[in-house]
């Protein structure tokens, strides 16, 4: 048994930020067509599930220190009474401090069934949820009988007692010391800039009740050949994929802000991107967060030429990967936790921390053990056709996008805050970011301003 465990730094932010009006929760719905045996779902839940000790765990507070304790019972699937829809379905926010940090829901109609994963982010991150969404998958086909060589892949559990120390030895981090000097400067812009909310508004009191359309998304994706020329577009100008797309939401963004609420020339936007701190050391690894965050600012005179911009991005990524920047966040969580309520006042700050959230998943349920149909997963009788996934959104952050790549097309979910945005201009921007993306992805076409 490896729990109980302390949480780590980052688990104890999310806990920190984590409020009745704004619960740090995450989704995954995996829509197919066809159906699931209830037994045998059932099955590889409870398979599932013990294979990942966070997901099973309650936050418990023991003196100054919260850790990580079993709770009684593993989680089990809800068998909802709700036909799968384009809108996720309701689901209320996980505290865990009372339960565990995972729920699986299932929605099923005439010939599809959608199946729900929902995540306290103190638990795990994205890629964790997906690690699980695997091993789920995979453990109902061989419940139902699955072909000899279909196993699930190796963990080792022991694993998660240094999961916050991210491979770090007391003198690589003596080493890593002028590197993040230059961290502490990003530390001071991030401190010294508040950037601009999307729509300007009023934060929801923290403990006033989640709208009833709570989580509330919309969800684009691209063609084949789009997605294609999107990889090869960035190839052709020396960028990653990633650039490209945050150089398009920055213009989405400034776009939809300048026609709804123009601003200054000097008032900042925010972009919030996780990064992966995964290594290879890391593939045993069950679910957890092994993952910090990177704070990109850029103003509207400097996205007035989008190439220029892509630029900028690049320059500051290589510079991050290069100088392992994305540790300092971490980092100065850790420190900030020495300080008696630290995480506490730096969550509660009644200022906008950014505009808004992107993150790109990349390739995700790529590598199973299991047959494809058209590069989509088949599992007993049915076909995963595809897959949203939201990240959380937090006070004066009423926008967040998730971007992935399943059976080779790009997908784009949008999950906003319904208090600030409407459904249709939550949908004009996510269509703008998409149109975007869409023209990115032919090489060496011109950027021309996109009104929807």
């Amino acid at each position: 048994m490896v729990l109980p465990l302390p949480l780590v730094p980052f688990e104890s932010y999310m806990l920190a930020d984590d409020r009745p009006a704004y619960p740090m929760n995450s989704f995954i719905r995996l829509r197919f067509s066809g159906r699931f045996d209830r037994i045998a779902l059932d099955t590889a839940m409870s398979t599932a599930v013990s294979r990942h000790p966070l997901l099973a765990a309650v936050a418990h507070r023991s003196g100054r220190q919260w850790v990580w304790r079993p709770v009684d019972g593993l989680p089990t699937i809800q068998w909802l009474d709700a036909l799968p829809a384009e809108s996720l379905p309701s689901l209320k926010p996980l505290d865990v401090r009372l339960t565990s940090g995972m729920r699986v829901a299932v929605c099923e109609g005439p010939g599809q069934s959608d199946i729900v994963l929902q995540v306290h982010h103190a638990c795990c991150d994205g890629l964790g949820m997906f690690a699980f969404a695997r091993d789920l998958l995979v453990a109902y086909a061989i419940a139902r009988g699955a072909a000899p060589a279909t196993s699930l892949r190796p963990l080792a559990p022991e694993q998660l007692r240094a999961r916050g120390r991210f491979g770090l030895t007391t003198g690589r981090l003596v080493k890593m010391v002028p590197n993040h000097l230059a961290g502490l400067l990003g530390a001071r812009q991030f401190l010294m800039r508040t950037p601009e909310p999307l729509v300007p508004h009023q934060p929801s009191d923290d403990d006033s009740p989640l709208p009833p359309d709570y989580p509330a998304s919309w969800t684009r994706g691209l063609e084949l050949t789009e997605s294609k020329g999107l990889v090869a577009a960035a190839r052709q100008q020396g960028v990653s994929t990633n650039d490209l797309l945050v150089r398009d939401f920055f213009l989405a963004l400034n776009d939809w802000q300048q026609r709804h609420t123009p601003q200054r020339d000097r008032q900042w936007l925010r972009l919030t991107v996780p990064m992966n701190l995964r290594t290879v050391a890391d593939r045993r690894l069950p679910a957890g967060n092994v993952v910090s965050m990177v704070f990109l600012d850029r103003n509207p005179r400097q996205m007035m030429d989008p190439q220029r911009l892509l630029e900028s991005i690049r320059q500051e990524m290589q510079l991050i990967k290069r100088l392992q920047l994305g540790l300092t966040f971490v980092l100065s969580l850790q420190m900030c936790g020495w300080l008696p309520g630290g995480l506490g006042r730096m969550t509660r700050a009644r200022r906008c921390m950014a505009t808004s959230v992107l993150t790109n998943v990349g390739p995700v349920l790529a590598h199973c053990p299991l047959p494809y149909e058209e590069g989509r997963l088949v599992v007993g009788d049915a076909v995963l056709q595809s897959i949203d996934a939201l990240a959380p959104l937090r006070p004066l952050t009423c926008a967040a996008v998730v971007l992935m790549v399943y059976a080779g097309r790009f997908q784009i979910t949008l999950h906003y805050d319904s208090r600030v945005l409407t459904a249709t201009d939550a949908g004009a921007l996510i269509d703008d970011f998409t149109a975007r993306v869409r023209l990115s992805a032919v090489p060496r076409q011109p950027l021309v301003g996109i009104h929807p």
